[in-house]
């Protein structure tokens, strides 16, 4: 069955996961793109349903995923362009898009005798979010925190950005940073901090086994309190005349430094 209505109630509720509020009412968020869904599919995300408009998945890839899904007993709807545009958050939807459950991890749900950590605090810009999951994921982290004011992780651009590393580790938000302090202590997780205020060369310490990355927002860094309880305090060296680098980049400097003193 064809659906040509935007009022259709699978429709409207794909329009809704555009929002903090509808994500969180339905407990669901929107993935869009034949790449980003088959890495949900790779790795076994729970789709609620999926909507396929042929009119714009006319690439053999895309209508082989469509058929997977239907294969696999998930709701696979048809929908017309114009309503599938409805909600699309792309310029140029490729055809697919997909409700999929938000998995429910909370601190307790990282595993202890893991090694690698990064955090985000107060990263309100999606695409900087975004970068720092697909970093995390690259490195082969045991899952990333989002605490204080982040932006929503499974906002449509933080998805995006990652290009399908969301569905690849443990995420968890909406973390207080006494939380995590909390989490870390109690895990005897060393914390480091980024920061120019007292800091160290971030090649000259030896990280520990199970360590905290911790990175702050774009306008402020990390909150005083964070840096004043780390174990580490570190700074990138910057000759250019930059005086900044973004939150990812970050990330990824000081993530390889750790996984190159463990190989």
């Amino acid at each position: 069955m064809l659906i040509e209505s935007t009022h259709n109630q699978y429709v409207k509720r794909l329009r809704a996961l555009a929002t903090r509020k509808g994500r969180r009412e339905h407990g669901e968020f929107l993935v869009e793109g034949v790449r980003s869904l088959e890495e949900a599919a790779e790795a076994g995300a729970d789709i609620s349903y999926l909507a396929h408009c042929s009119e714009l998945a006319d690439a053999p890839r895309a209508r082989g995923l469509a058929e997977h899904f239907g294969a696999a007993g998930d709701r696979v709807m048809e929908v017309t362009e114009q309503v599938f545009r409805s909600f699309s958050q792309v310029q140029s939807p490729e055809g697919l898009a997909a409700a999929v459950a938000i998995p429910a991890t909370g601190l307790t749900d990282l595993r202890a005798d893991a090694g690698l950590w990064l955090a985000a605090v107060d990263v309100r810009d999606p695409g900087n979010l975004g970068t720092l999951v697909r970093t995390a994921d690259a490195v082969g982290a045991d899952g990333l925190i989002a605490a204080g004011t982040c932006a929503d992780l499974y906002e449509p651009k933080v998805v995006r950005a990652s290009a399908g590393s969301i569905f690849h580790l443990p995420l968890v938000q909406s973390v207080a940073p006494k939380m995590m302090l909390e989490w870390a202590a109690e895990g005897e997780v060393a914390m480091v901090a980024t920061t120019l205020e007292d800091a160290t060369r971030y090649t000259d310490i030896e990280y520990p086994e199970r360590v905290l990355l911790m990175f702050g927002g774009e306008a402020r860094g990390l909150d005083a309190e964070l840096v004043a309880a780390a174990d580490f305090r570190v700074f990138i060296p910057m000759p250019g005349r930059a005086d900044s680098l973004n939150v990812g980049v970050a990330g990824g400097v000081l993530a390889w430094e750790v996984l190159r003193q463990r190989q």
